[in-house]
């Protein structure tokens, strides 16, 4: 059963969703949270599905990469990640003027674990993929707000994007350091085997490195099944960052948490909708990851991939 973003696995929040695994194909009926933003408590749907009240939500923002002078992106495909500098340092600047309160997915998941609520000014700052400009731009307008944030590391970029000594100081400054699997490979297009490995070896290489467990998996491109979540759970991992779109119960730990893309085309006003939680105003964002989510099925994993030349689902 699922409700909101709960511990099953899904790209998005659409009326009927499947993920697969080479060894099953799960059809899971999933309420989209939109249609859920006018409940006031938790009521059964004619699917069997739970709908949990929308007054009591908080926001996981996903980041991929900032773009400077110094950080220029290469390739155009990540163009359409790429949030400037300045439009960084304005969204981190919109938020301590509104009270908010950037945060780790480390502090979010350990206030929900104890059974306490997640306070009502935190909004939760992830970065995927570990890229130079989390060092050398993030690290320092989020300690300047006295801000903290969770960044998932790609195996293969340590050293090469991200050197081992940047990943002590970001920690040593008080930011939650992340796996995003070991070189940035679909989960659902491995076998068992890789799969395993992936998980294993990227945790097993932050660990070495910060001398601290690494227990935080963002999926790359956000694509996971139920069979990933098992080898998750084997592997030691305490919560996954999705990217299912939507908000986050916040009195409910949970093995998985939707997040919100914070893009180059994301406005100022949309991001103030995502810091308020008015999930309403989203409609836009929830009907995009509806039609991703339908394309995946119809077209297969394979050919979507190859169809998407702007890389804005990843």
């Amino acid at each position: 059963m699922v409700s909101g973003c709960g511990e099953e696995p899904a790209a998005s929040q659409s009326i009927s969703h499947v993920y697969t695994d080479r060894s099953a194909r799960v059809r899971a009926p999933v309420v989209p949270e939109l249609l859920a933003s006018t409940w006031t408590g938790a009521r059964e749907c004619a699917y069997g599905v739970r709908l949990i009240a929308m007054t009591d939500r908080f926001p996981v923002l996903m980041y991929h990469r900032i773009e400077s002078a110094s950080c220029p992106v290469v390739a155009e495909v990540e163009r359409s990640w790429a949030v400037p500098l300045a439009e960084f340092e304005r969204q981190m600047n919109r938020l301590r003027e509104a009270g908010r309160v950037g945060v780790s997915m480390e502090q979010i998941h350990g206030t929900l674990a104890s059974r306490e609520r997640v306070p009502p000014e935190w909004v939760g700052i992830t970065f995927d993929d570990g890229n130079q400009s989390d060092y050398r731009h993030a690290l320092p307008v989020l300690v300047e707000h006295g801000f903290r944030a969770t960044f998932f590391v790609c195996g293969e970029r340590i050293g090469a994007e991200v050197p081992e000594t940047q990943l002590k100081e970001m920690l040593s400054a008080g930011m939650h350091i992340g796996s995003h699997a070991m070189r940035h490979r679909f989960m659902t297009s491995l076998d068992a085997r890789e799969e395993e490995s992936e998980l294993t070896a990227s945790r097993a290489a932050l660990e070495a490195i910060l001398g601290s467990p690494v227990v935080h998996f963002a999926p790359p491109g956000g694509r996971w099944s139920g069979r990933t979540r098992a080898a998750l759970r084997r592997a030691g991992y305490v919560a996954v960052s999705t990217s299912r779109y939507g908000f986050n119960p916040a009195h409910t730990a949970n093995f998985a948490y939707c997040r919100l893309p914070v893009v180059r085309a994301t406005s100022i006003s949309t991001f103030d909708t995502m810091m308020n939680c008015e999930r309403l105003k989203l409609w836009r964002g929830y009907a995009r990851a509806a039609a991703a989510d339908a394309a995946r099925l119809v077209m297969g994993e394979g050919l979507y991939a190859r169809a998407r030349t702007t890389g804005k689902d990843r």
